[in-house]
């Protein structure tokens, strides 16, 4: 028998995938030193997408306790390690011991962050969104499924005020060039006949680009037909600074922060077992 488990695998033998080693349920390096250690890779290497604070940025917000593939110790080592896929959050080459401690300043974060209050009335600005603002015309506010409408052309805000912070919001609304996500970049196609037209860039290869443009209709067109394509950093969304008042402004951002999604709901975690 000793033998024969050691007899190599035939050529094109198909063998079982290796067992990913089971991650503990609790964190191994949880203590207040490991945490500070976790804060300086975190600076060196979340920062930049997260904030310093973990108040938000490119990335979502982590001070708020409440994350994609849930909170739990052994998930937000598992989030650090493999990334989230569809997003920006890449995996990661960390060590065990360096994700454990990531972990550990993570979790005080979400924990030492207490929730923030918006000064702004959440009802008033709901007025504003849909109405002065004109947000609904680029943005849909409610969860997919629940009848909500609005636009395209912006990203959505179901869950905005669960992904960022106060200072995000109020500084997206003020500044919106400030933070582009890549999936709204906007460009302009310049066609050998007719006139230009801007969008948000859906698609591109070496033969077409196809574009989502500012009356949020799906376009398509093949590069031989067209003189430019110039891409730009810039937002479509206006600074609204100069339209809106203070209180305007206060109150939009109050209602932004309320869009929260689904209340939480337990996370599937791949260690445990299946139950009936």
């Amino acid at each position: 028998m000793l033998a024969a488990s050691l007899v190599p695998a035939q050529e094109g033998e198909r063998r079982p995938p290796e067992k990913e080693p089971e991650i503990p349920e609790k964190n191994p390096f949880d203590t207040a030193a490991d945490a500070a250690i976790g804060k300086k890779y975190f600076l060196g290497h979340c920062a930049h997408c997260h904030g310093p604070e973990g108040e938000g940025g490119r990335g979502v917000n982590l001070t708020t306790g409440r994350y994609r593939i849930g909170g739990s110790d052994r998930q937000i080592y598992r989030t650090i390690r493999r990334g989230i896929p569809g997003s920006e959050m890449p995996g990661s080459g960390f060590t065990e011991p360096e994700t454990w401690r990531l972990v550990a300043f993570v979790r005080r974060l979400g924990a030492a962050g207490a929730e923030e209050k918006a000064s702004g009335d959440p009802q008033a600005g709901r007025v504003v969104y849909e109405g002065k603002g004109g947000c609904a015309q680029c943005h849909v506010a409610g969860l997919s499924g629940s009848g909500a409408t609005g636009g395209n052309l912006g990203p959505p805000l179901a869950e905005v005020g669960l992904r960022r912070s106060l200072k995000f919001l109020r500084d997206s609304l003020l500044d919106p060039n400030a933070h582009v996500a890549d999936d709204y970049r906007t460009a302009t196609v310049f066609p050998r006949a007719g006139a230009s037209v801007t969008g948000v860039i859906l698609n591109e290869d070496d033969y077409s680009v196809q574009l989502r443009d500012m009356q949020d209709n799906l376009r398509s067109f093949l590069k031989s037909n067209l003189k430019d394509v110039k891409k730009e950093t810039r937002s479509l969304m206006p600074p609204y600074g100069p339209a809106l008042a203070a209180a305007e402004i206060d109150n939009l951002v109050a209602y932004l922060s309320s869009l929260r999604g689904k209340p939480d709901e337990k996370k599937p975690d791949d260690n445990e077992p299946n139950k009936p």
